[in-house]
């Protein structure tokens, strides 16, 4: 991936850095005595990078949902002049994906970004950490790990936005199918719907089923459901391939014009579908800014640590946000094509 000088981006990335710590820090540190270091002590100095690797490890690297996750992190290591690599299962296999985190821990890393689809990953998460390897969980998360920051969605948020924007279509009553899949952070989604639906007195979940991440899997899911509920009013999905999945069901039973879709995230082919009218909207996750932030985070710790305190090791005080949350969107009839990847002015990264 061709981008602009990494020495001149460093600078650039350093300068704004250096802007935004003298207005949100260094003007309270110069306004009155303190033992605080001094910004030009903390960022304005030259970083040996020569050595610095960071690694993202994610399960589904065969989904088209990491395509983004895995093209702002190049970006990221490319800016910032640091070598970037991605290890990972292409299925969801949390074994393998433990192996790869270990394999990556071997490395010697300045940093991990890791995806973590459930609870499996903790234990080696905190392996890494305790190894003195910082970690930044992204997309979905690990609280009760030592990981030291999260960035991604608030994942109820999923089914509030969702819900909602359904509601509204039709009119606050209608049976719903719900396609998920049984790992907590998609059980998450699942529940901000639910308590979405509850205020409405007519909206409801009459079935769920599990797509497995897998869209032959989701098709049949999505068919059996309408073969149960042939009145079903519409679909709600908070996996990427849930949408292509019941658009796929539906065409084959011929309802495609009967039943609403909610999909999730930002896939070609879902946002494709929004423009021709047969999902009424996405909610897509803002996946680029996950990576990309991360990396920034991960970098920073290392060579542009904040100066929260005189000595923030001995005072146990990370010097990173503990919580990053990108939010969603909606993508509706509205604004469709410009979700579309294959729109040039997308990669405005790339140079030809």
């Amino acid at each position: 991936m061709n981008v602009i000088e990494s020495s001149k981006a460093r600078k650039i990335f350093i300068t704004l850095l250096v802007g935004v710590f003298l207005f949100g820090f260094g003007a309270v540190s110069f306004a009155q005595e303190s033992d605080l270091p001094t910004v030009e002590q903390q960022v304005l100095r030259e970083p040996n990078i020569e050595d610095d690797l960071y690694v993202f490890v994610t399960c589904w690297r065969n989904l088209e949902f990491f395509d983004v996750h895995i093209e702002a992190f190049h970006l990221a290591g490319d800016i910032l002049g640091v070598e970037t690599r991605v290890l990972g299962p292409p299925d969801y296999n949390t074994q393998e994906q433990i192996n790869a985190v270990r394999t990556a821990m071997g490395m010697d890393p300045d940093g991990l970004i890791v995806y973590p689809p459930d609870t499996s990953l903790e234990p080696v998460v905190n392996e890494a950490e305790e190894a003195g390897i910082p970690v930044v969980t992204v997309t979905g998360d690990l609280p009760e790990s030592k990981r030291t920051a999260y960035v991604g969605i608030t994942q109820r948020k999923v089914g509030e936005v969702g819900g909602e924007y359904l509601a509204e279509l039709l009119d606050g009553e209608g049976k719903v199918g719900l396609l998920t899949i049984t790992a907590p952070m998609f059980q998450e989604r699942a529940d901000g719907y639910r308590d979405t639906f509850e205020q409405y007195e007519g909206l409801e979940i009459v079935s769920k089923g599990d797509t497995q991440g897998d869209f032959e899997t989701g098709i049949s899911t999505a068919t059996a459901i309408l073969s149960r509920h042939p009145d079903l009013d519409a679909f709600v999905c908070v996996d990427s391939v849930g949408a292509r999945s019941a658009v796929t069901a539906l065409r084959e039973k011929g309802m495609s014009d009967q039943v609403e879709v909610i999909g999730m995230d930002r896939n070609n082919d879902t946002v494709q579908s929004v423009g021709e009218g047969e999902l009424a909207a996405s909610v897509a996750q803002k996946g680029h800014l996950t990576t990309f932030y991360a990396m920034n985070l991960l970098y920073n710790l290392k060579h542009n640590p904040m100066p929260i305190t005189t000595d923030n090791e001995a005072a146990g005080v990370t010097a990173a946000p503990i919580r990053i949350d990108t939010g969603v969107e909606l993508v509706t009839e509205d604004n469709w094509e410009g979700w579309l990847r294959e729109n040039e002015e997308w990669k405005f990264w790339q140079e030809e």
